[in-house]
């Protein structure tokens, strides 16, 4: 008598559709890894002053991280293993529902409020950001609809009109909160995913010339965001108000040098540097580690970004080419606006930085979006997963 349980439905459709599937990419995944490692340590070295001020116990914050990596990499593990059919199929559904998320934050009782912004859901045992799984949802929904309908990209007003139309319901209800950073991301990778689908490059000036101007306005018609962009052109006019973070934030990149002041000697996070496990933690990083560790850290973004391009640029499927493309823009240009707003060259955005700074949504979600791109190496030749050679042929 045969001891193996009897086939069922849903195991012979699992089956049928990972038939020939290779495995993930290695390299992917273990830089993903070594910076999430890297944000555990700091973010409790960041946390602990303000950790004991608040609930007398200097690992809160970095129990809760912890936790959310946890999670993050359960869900990671999860996605990688999931066919390209079924992350179509979910990504339809999972658009709609996260439209209809972002209409709860406003609802009384449901949604929170923080910082002068409504952007989270109370769901009793942790706060929802919908904004941040709204992103990746927007990225797959739209390389779903243009890898179903390819000739969409030679029609403005019947084929790109109406992908825009959705970044635009979603940018509605991200600036009502208001979110202009994520609306300013979201707008980024709709346009690269678009562009990359094959969009000429008249109608992406086009489309820029119009958005400029908006985001423009966006800027000037309030107040706060104005004085960031004010305080940004000259950090040292009002360091202890207006440009009192910037200021503390330079400050600190200052006193780590080269070297560093050691893990768990910087000063900074003592409650002069706002925001330091979150927005800010890359300049606690280079107070307490030094440049060489942020060289090592930008060094390692580099290369989840290539090969994570590498993905989209060997894969003969139009979904996961334009859906890799899109999430490795969505990953890279967070990070390199989180760097850049931390050393001073662009103005702050209030974005966390991947997989390295404290936060619940954004550490799930980041770590779910490595899960698709390791699904999507999935579907490579072996051969090209090293990068060695390339859809066209070999390199060189």
């Amino acid at each position: 008598m045969s001891s193996s349980k009897p086939s069922t439905p849903w195991r012979e459709k699992y089956a049928e559709e990972n038939k020939g599937l290779g495995h993930i990419d290695l390299w992917l995944a273990g830089t993903a890894f070594v910076l999430l490692l890297v944000g555990l340590v700091m973010v409790y070295s960041a946390s602990t002053p303000i950790a004991l001020k608040k609930y007398d116990d200097s690992t809160h914050y970095a129990l809760r991280n912890a936790v959310f990596a946890l999670a993050g990499l359960a869900a990671m593990a999860w996605l990688s293993r999931l066919p390209i059919a079924t992350i179509r199929a979910l990504s339809r559904t999972a658009f709609w529902v996260l439209i209809f998320l972002l209409v709860l934050v406003f609802v009384p009782g449901i949604g929170m409020e923080g910082g002068g912004a409504r952007r989270w859901i109370n769901l009793r045992l942790f706060t929802l950001q919908p904004s941040e799984p709204f992103k990746v949802t927007l990225i797959l929904y739209v390389a779903h609809l243009l890898a179903l309908e390819p000739q969409r990209v030679r029609y403005f007003k019947e084929g790109l009109l109406p992908l825009l139309g959705l970044f635009g319901l979603g940018a509605v209800l991200l600036m009502a909160e208001p979110d202009f950073g994520a609306t300013l991301i979201c707008g980024m990778v709709v346009v690269t995913v678009i562009f990359i689908a094959g969009m000429p490059l008249s109608w992406i000036t086009a489309v820029a010339g119009a958005a400029i101007p908006l985001a423009a306005a966006g800027v000037i018609m309030a107040p706060y965001r104005f004085r960031r962009v004010t305080s940004f052109l000259d950090p040292w006019d009002d360091p202890l108000n207006s440009d009192f973070q910037l200021a503390q934030s330079l400050i600190s990149f200052g006193s780590g040098g080269v070297m560093g002041a050691g893990l768990g000697e910087g000063q900074q996070k003592q409650f002069y540097l706002p925001e330091a496990h979150t927005d800010f933690i890359f300049a606690v990083i280079g107070e307490e580690l030094g440049l060489i560790w942020i060289l090592v850290i930008i060094a390692l973004f580099a290369l989840l970004v290539w090969r994570a391009m590498l993905i989209a640029r060997m894969s003969d499927d139009l979904f996961v080419r334009l859906s890799s493309a899109g999430l490795t823009t969505l990953i890279a240009s967070q990070a390199i606006a989180n760097m850049a707003v931390v050393m001073g060259l662009l103005p702050p955005k209030g974005l966390t930085l991947p997989l390295v700074s404290y936060g619940g949504s954004s550490m799930v979600i980041t770590l779910s979006s490595i899960g698709l791109l390791l699904a999507f190496s999935r579907t490579l030749p072996a051969q090209n997963r090293g990068g060695a050679t390339s859809r066209d042929g070999p390199s060189g």
